[in-house]
């Protein structure tokens, strides 16, 4: 019979009442003090989230992605379509586009640098003072010689830069900057190959560190907004 009541007692809906009696009983200043210490981590953590080390607010970016830590890279030389030499001090000063491609392809990257092209006459519709530099990369330095980079950046537009370099340099360079690509094997003398690359966009910032990407398909109105904003943020 005890049996049978304490199973009936343990059934029993809980009331309101007793709940609130019961957090009335338990609810001390040990407590509040544990649910501010939580808000303020999940605070902290969200403000990581969400904001850069900079301060600016990743949430207000439409196609820009921020690396919640920005690292520099070194450790490479390439030579550009004027045949400067291109190093990491090459990066100082300004913000920069990186793209990674090779004149011989057929598809993403005359997409690609076209998109840059529609980035940058929306930029200077907009009379912004600190135009970014756009730095396209090719990986492809057998058939990608100065000459032939030089034309070829040039028809996307005259402020667009371009550089490659011996194997070791390109890979050092892709490398530190996370950028994959794999040349299809050939015979030597064979000038007709694919490469295959991603399709994002890199941006370095001023201080010479990797500050974020935009990932393929790009959205030309989007990133230009991006780039106005992100600058106009720094010149403040």
């Amino acid at each position: 019979m005890k049996l049978q009541l304490w199973l009936k007692k343990r059934t029993m809906p809980v009331g309101l009442s007793t709940v609130n009696n019961f957090m009335n009983k338990h609810t001390n200043i040990t407590g509040l003090l544990l649910l501010l210490l939580i808000a303020g981590v999940a605070g902290f953590m969200a403000s990581r989230h969400y904001f850069s080390a900079d301060g600016i607010d990743r949430t207000e970016f439409q196609s820009l992605l921020v690396y919640p830590n920005q690292k520099t890279f070194s450790g490479f030389e390439l030579t550009n379509q004027n045949g400067e030499s291109v190093t990491i001090e090459s990066f100082a000063g300004k913000w920069t586009l990186l793209f990674f491609g090779f004149t011989f392809c057929p598809d993403v990257c005359p997409t690609t640098l076209t998109d840059l092209q529609k980035v940058f006459k929306i930029l200077r519709a907009e009379n912004l003072k600190d135009m970014p530099d756009v730095l396209f990369i090719s990986v492809d330095p057998k058939r990608d010689t100065i000459p032939i980079l030089k034309d070829y950046i040039s028809f996307f537009d005259p402020a667009f830069n371009a550089a490659t370099g011996d194997a070791a340099n390109i890979l050092a360079l892709a490398t530190q900057i996370g950028v994959a690509y794999h040349i299809e094997e050939h015979p030597e003398d064979d000038q007709n190959y694919d490469v295959n690359h991603t399709a994002a966009i890199f941006l370095v910032n001023p201080e010479q560190q990797m500050y974020g990407i935009f990932q393929s398909p790009h959205d030309v109105n989007n990133m230009a907004l991006d780039l106005t904003q992100l600058i106009g943020h720094n010149k403040e």
